[in-house]
């Protein structure tokens, strides 16, 4: 395993960054569990070697990133490429030894992703890999992304209008912005409500959501 143990800096948003190991790492960044639903949070209590429970630190096959926190608690990031695997771990300590791991999952509206975290990291001990097929694309990214498009473009002085033709084409534009329907003004009506969310810190409620 590549282990890296960075100092964290504080960040007032929802997580800490970390500075990579060397020039070639980016930052990485631990995600609160409070903030964000797709770190799994678990209990972690010390485990013989050897035993097939144990979780330990030294056999991941994929870097990976642990900060101590204040409160005690433990946050693991683990790497893959471009996947990520967050965990906040309480009880015993993960560079100490092996451990068992318990897993906080309860209620409605946040376990779903905290399933699919947890079926992450049985595929990593199972398969040794974090697979692509447990990463699906996020289906709001384009949306958010446009949104924030939108949003720079009221900033710059843009009207509604302009900032449709950036988004959608100048003929579609044309075809659509005075024809009597006013699809495409809500549309931009509805990202730019998005943006003002986003750049306002909502953007823990989408992540949430």
């Amino acid at each position: 395993m590549k282990e890296r143990t960075p100092a964290a800096r504080p960040n007032r948003g929802a997580g800490d960054f970390a500075e990579g190991g060397d020039e070639d790492a980016p930052p990485q960044v631990f995600w609160s569990a409070t903030r964000h639903v797709a770190v799994l949070e678990v209990d972690a209590e010390p485990c013989l070697p050897g035993s097939p429970d144990a979780f330990d630190l030294a056999d991941l096959p994929c870097p990976a990133w642990l900060r101590q926190a204040e409160d005690g608690r433990e946050d693991l990031l683990i790497g893959d490429g471009r996947r990520r695997l967050a965990l906040t771990v309480h009880g015993a300590g993960l560079a100490v030894g092996p451990v068992r791991l318990r897993y906080r999952i309860a209620g409605f509206t946040t376990a779903e992703a905290g399933v699919m975290a947890l079926r992450r990291l049985l595929a990593l001990q199972r398969l040794r890999r974090l697979p692509a097929g447990l990463y699906p694309p996020e289906r709001r990214a384009r949306r958010w992304a446009n949104a924030l498009r939108a949003h720079d473009g009221r900033r710059a002085g843009a009207s509604q209008r302009e900032i449709a033709i950036t988004l959608f084409g100048r003929n579609r534009v044309e075809d659509a912005w005075y024809d009597g329907g006013d699809d495409l003004r809500k549309t931009v009506s509805r990202l730019l409500r998005t943006g003002e969310r986003l750049i306002d810190g909502q953007w823990r409620d989408l992540l949430r959501s």
